[in-house]
């Protein structure tokens, strides 16, 4: 398929959501932590049933923030209970102050603007296009 500028037809109300989660390191317990750990993270997230693709960034040599994108919040809550997850939350529970950790979960609730092959959110609902 050729694409060139689109939008998606997202469904009424939308399954998947987008969970953004950012590690600010507050000392060097916290940045040995990050600078470790960042590929595993963005791995185990990455390779997790339904998450569907992963955008990740480096803000600062203190902080790292990774969008992704899953077919839905029960596929990303089964992720907050495994075990990879627990390993992860395991350094914050012992290095409370090591670590500055937020995250926020949205739910699309109009289309973005693409340009070429699908990206983020248009790489779920990708059957969805609405060529411009």
């Amino acid at each position: 398929m050729s694409y060139s500028v689109y939008q998606l037809n997202l469904p009424q109300s939308p399954e998947a959501v987008i969970f953004i989660n950012g590690f600010l390191a507050r000392d060097h317990s916290g940045f040995l932590w990050m600078w470790r750990k960042i590929l595993w993270i963005k791995k185990i997230t990455a390779s997790s049933q339904g998450c569907v693709q992963i955008k990740a960034g480096i803000c600062s040599p203190n902080e790292f923030v990774m969008v992704s994108y899953w077919l839905s919040e029960n596929h990303l809550k089964h992720f907050f209970r495994s075990e990879p997850h627990r390993q992860m939350m395991q350094f914050v529970t012992q290095n409370q102050e090591s670590l500055c950790l937020y995250n926020e979960t949205y739910r699309p609730s109009n289309s973005g603007k693409y340009l070429n092959e699908p990206q983020g959110m248009a790489t779920i609902y990708e059957q969805n296009l609405k060529l411009r």
